[in-house]
């Protein structure tokens, strides 16, 4: 109960803490979490983890799991995402005691072994490395492979019987892939703990293996097309993974300067300096798992060694990822870390009794202390983006993010400065250019704008850069070439409603009924629940307003706030309770605004019908009529 106490103790202050980075794509504006209808497809269509198809993995379970945090928060209140996340802790934390209980009593059979298995388990679940992974909701995938990964360990050290613990690892892979060097497991078992031969240690594994690469290309065959690591160079990535393997180990034995995203660059030369320091690192890890490994005492610092090792071979090996380091790369390696940490303890507790209790004590106080207060970095798109920026200066992402929190807040001069400065890191990031676009138009830097607009499109031609030039095109009265880019933004992001929603608006602004039905059934196949789509399909146009007066009013409101999209809607919805020589002319003037023009001439002539002295009308009529003719 006490190592359930300060886990929840722990963890008591992230449970309101908000969405972050990834969490933008796989939860927020990830329109196929939004209902369990759409379970099947889950386990069918990549692109239900994802808004953006190029981070559209196959991870089923990962899905379902935030389809129902979301049913059950009825939207994206972030508790029961948290609640989820903790629970999930207290079970892997159960797992990871019963898999180092099994490897102290192999070692050195004791009575005192359940409790420094439980002192193990409980330093990894508040160890403070492991906050990223906590409050990094799209994390959500190393938590739910960890189970299947460890009780297939658990299975496979009490019976091999019809391989059955390759159950629990088939189901984890369907949460994330890198369970498949399980194998590698399996081998550090049979030879440090069983003492097998090699050979007699490969054939146990075989198994294993086999399914873990069956597994793998299947996996592989279920992303989407479009999926990409995003890495670089796959040389300049390995001769960077041994330093990053010795940060790794310095953030398990002392987790200070943590940053939730990295300025760290792959090296040039395999004599750099820092790179030399990995190798000498990689050969001083060897040669203690060696040593440890001989003597029967100290088989569990050997098999803790190696654990560490190979669940970090996946992200930091050969295979480039986007980021050279990430901190909740160390959850799976945390594992073997503390099983070797706590038995170090354990002999020297031999020698001096009480220093073993008393040091694990300790840590455990000081990790649960640090990971509360690194909870409070992550409480907050600010607070957390703001500490990057300090920990990770170069970083031209955590400067674009930081100024974001700061737009969001109106400051924006300051947001510009900040994502100028986020150039100078980055000066070929799409989505920097696509921030400054639109910093710049709100500041009325127009052309300033769409200058970086385009060069979003042109670095990466992305649903993103698509969609945000749209946005602005239709806000300048370019409508009509906003539409292409809403048809490309729609396609390249299948799972992301915001494009199909202005598609939709526009359709609704200019009367197009008939448009507006096709992209309301689109958008109700991707969200059973949507409510603008539903609307649609029910003959209405969507909106809240529940009367002429009112609709008007709002309508008016958002013209002279110059949202002209938004305006037309609501005076459409306006005119389906009355129709008014008024709600008629404003709406013509809010197509005229957004470049439908032609549409426009036939509202103010419909005014004019209704109102044939209505001079404004017939003078902003005259007008188009000149300029469109």
């Amino acid at each position: 109960m006490g190592a359930l106490a300060l886990i929840v103790a722990a963890y008591a202050n992230f449970f309101h803490n908000d969405f972050h980075f990834d969490d933008s794509h796989a939860i927020v504006e990830n329109a196929s979490i939004r209902s369990l209808a759409n379970l099947p497809r889950f386990f069918t269509d990549a692109n239900t983890f994802s808004s953006l198809p190029q981070n559209a993995t196959y991870r089923p379970l990962v899905t379902l799991s935030f389809a129902t945090d979301y049913a059950i928060a009825h939207g994206l209140a972030p508790v029961p995402y948290h609640v989820t996340q903790l629970i999930l802790l207290l079970l892997v934390a159960a797992l990871v005691a019963i898999a180092a209980h099994r490897v102290f009593e192999a070692a050195q059979p004791d009575p005192r072994n359940a409790w420094l298995a439980i002192g193990a388990a409980t330093l990894f679940a508040v160890h403070t490395a492991n906050s990223e992974t906590m409050n990094f909701l799209s994390c959500r995938s190393e938590l739910l492979s960890a189970v299947g990964f460890l009780l297939a360990f658990v299975i496979y050290t009490r019976t091999r019987r019809a391989h059955l613990y390759l159950i629990p690892l088939a189901i984890a892979s369907l949460a994330k892939a890198p369970v498949v060097i399980f194998a590698g497991i399996v081998i550090a078992w049979e030879r440090v703990i069983r003492k097998k031969t090699w050979r007699e240690a490969t054939l146990a594994a075989l198994p294993s293996l086999i399914a873990g690469v069956i597994i793998l290309i299947a996996l592989n065959s279920m992303n989407s097309p479009l999926w990409t690591s995003g890495g670089g160079s796959r040389f300049a990535y390995l001769i960077t993974q041994p330093y990053v393997w010795m940060h790794y180990a310095r953030l398990a034995f002392l987790p200070i300067g943590l940053t939730a995203d990295t300025d760290l660059q792959t090296f040039a030369h395999l004599y750099d300096t820092s790179a030399i320091a990995g190798y000498a690192f990689l050969a001083l890890l060897c040669l203690v798992a060696a040593r440890a490994a001989k003597r029967r005492e100290t088989e569990p610092i050997a098999f803790g060694i190696l654990w560490f090792a190979i669940t970090l071979l996946p992200t930091s090996s050969f295979f480039p990822l986007a980021e050279v380091a990430n901190e909740h790369r160390l959850f799976f390696p945390l594992m073997g870390f503390v099983i070797a940490l706590v038995w170090s303890l354990h002999l020297l507790g031999r020698r001096w009794p009480r220093l073993e209790y008393a040091a694990l004590a300790l840590l455990l106080l000081a990790h649960a202390a640090g990971t509360h207060a690194r909870n409070n970095v992550w409480k907050t798109e600010e607070t957390l983006w703001r500490d990057v920026t300090e920990k990770s200066p170069r970083n031209g992402r955590a400067w674009m993010n930081y100024g974001l929190t700061q737009m969001a807040k109106g400051n924006l001069r300051e947001a510009k400065d900040l994502f100028d400065r986020a150039a100078q890191y980055t000066p070929n990031y799409s989505t920097l250019e696509i921030n400054r676009g639109i910093v710049n138009a709100s500041l009325g830097a127009n052309d300033e704008a769409e200058r970086h607009f385009r060069r979003a499109l042109e670095l990466v031609p992305d649903r993103s850069s698509h969609f945000y030039y749209a946005r602005w095109l239709a806000a300048r009265g370019r409508a009509k070439e906003a539409e292409t880019h809403l048809v490309e933004a729609a396609r390249l992001g299948p799972s992301w409603l915001t494009p199909r929603q202005l598609q939709l608006d526009l359709a609704i602004a200019r009367g197009d009924a008939n448009g507006a039905r096709a992209i309301a059934e689109q958008m109700r196949a991707i969200d059973p629940s949507d409510v603008s789509a539903n609307a649609i399909l029910r003959g209405e146009v969507p909106g809240t307003c529940a009367s002429y007066e009112r609709c008007f009013n709002d309508g008016f409101a958002a013209t002279r706030a110059e949202r002209h999209v938004d305006a037309a809607v609501l005076y459409r919805r306006a005119i389906r309770f009355r129709s008014t020589a008024d709600a008629w002319n404003n709406l013509g003037w809010s197509l005229a605004s957004i470049g439908y023009n032609a549409q426009a001439i036939a509202a103010y002539e419909e005014t004019l019908r209704l109102n044939p002295a209505y001079d404004r009308a017939r003078n902003n009529l005259r007008i188009l009529q000149t300029s469109h003719g």
